[in-house]
């Protein structure tokens, strides 16, 4: 079996080439080729933490592959110096069921919601040069922030955190990667003032008042992941156009979405469909260049395991990693 560190992970995943898996994976998904179920949710309430484990397949007539996931996420780690989410992922051979590589799946985790999320933005965000708003200063707000320099041409960029420190080390890093501005701002003037937006925070409660948005603005909300948890107000939702990455994801889990249907403020029918969809064409990411845009998104298997197939046949090719027998 093949071991793969986050060190090994750096030198043979790109953006890019994630984007174009993740891609691929929900093409599967929209052609019946791919089952990713409701994920299994242990709580741990004494630390306010989850244990996640999350499987997946893909059949189709060119490959078969499996794999499953087993995250946590303990928000006290953040006192402790540690990152919130903790992860592996293993793959194994689809056709035996025959372990194939371990890999650190923490990295695995932020480049696969990072471009799931570059997906969605490529196909829903409103042309044109975009000021980019990111809520969070931590792992997942780094990728998105690589990951929207990929598919969108990014002019300025703004960072609201609730640790400033952390925000500003970031727009540092920013700066010297990407020559973007880069300013710390209040949560609110960021929500005013960019048209592309990416909530990757742990807030049970909403960053903003969904009235700031700008018309034409896109949404990437990914930190929120349970019933419990909003990163967006009900009047954010009602306003944007609603895709989810999946019903057994989002469309089962999202605070973001389920509080506003408690409310009555939103039915279910205002979600109109899923990424899937998208990226098949079935329907359209964006009506109008004025409309709202919201991508939900809780985290789907198949974007994991599309990643760590794409990195195994990488470290195979490149030699990397180490080989270990049970």
């Amino acid at each position: 079996m093949l071991i793969l560190s986050e060190a090994d992970l750096k030198q043979i995943l790109t953006i890019r080439e994630v984007i174009e898996a993740v891609e691929t994976g929900f093409q599967s998904l929209f052609q019946g080729e791919a089952l990713a179920p409701e994920r299994l949710n242990l709580a741990i309430p004494s630390q306010n933490a989850v244990l996640l484990e999350m499987p997946s397949r893909i059949e189709s007539a060119s490959q078969t592959l499996l794999g499953t996931k087993i995250v946590s996420v303990f928000p006290a780690n953040v006192a402790k110096n540690l990152d919130i989410v903790q992860g592996l992922y293993l793959l194994l051979d689809g056709e035996t069921g025959k372990p194939l590589a371990l890999m650190e799946g923490k990295f695995i985790t932020a480049m696969r919601t990072a471009a799931a999320s570059a997906l969605a933005t490529r196909l829903m965000m409103s042309e044109g040069k975009k000021t980019l708003g990111v809520f969070g200063a931590g792992v997942q707000a780094r990728f998105h922030i690589e990951a929207m320099v990929e598919v969108a041409s990014i002019e300025k960029i703004f960072i609201a955190s609730r640790t400033i420190e952390k925000a500003e080390r970031l727009a540092e890093f920013v700066e010297a990667a990407y020559r973007i501005p880069c300013d710390v701002m209040s949560a609110d003037e960021v929500a005013e003032s960019s048209d592309l937006i990416c909530t990757c925070t742990n807030s049970s409660e909403p960053l903003f008042e969904g009235r700031l948005l700008q018309a034409g603005c896109h949404i990437n909300a990914i930190g929120a992941f349970t019933p419990r948890m909003r990163e967006l107000d009900s009047l954010a939702v009602k306003r944007a156009r609603v895709i989810i990455d999946a019903h057994t994801a989002a469309g089962a889990e999202a605070g973001d979405l389920l509080i506003p249907i408690a409310e009555g403020a939103i039915n279910p029918t205002h979600i109109q469909g899923t990424l899937a969809e998208v990226v098949a064409g079935k329907i359209r990411g964006r009506a109008s260049a004025n409309e709202i845009t919201l991508f939900k998104s809780c985290g789907l298997a198949i974007e994991d395991l599309v990643t760590a197939q794409l990195a195994y046949e990488k470290a195979q090719i490149k030699g990397i990693g180490t080989r270990i027998t049970f």
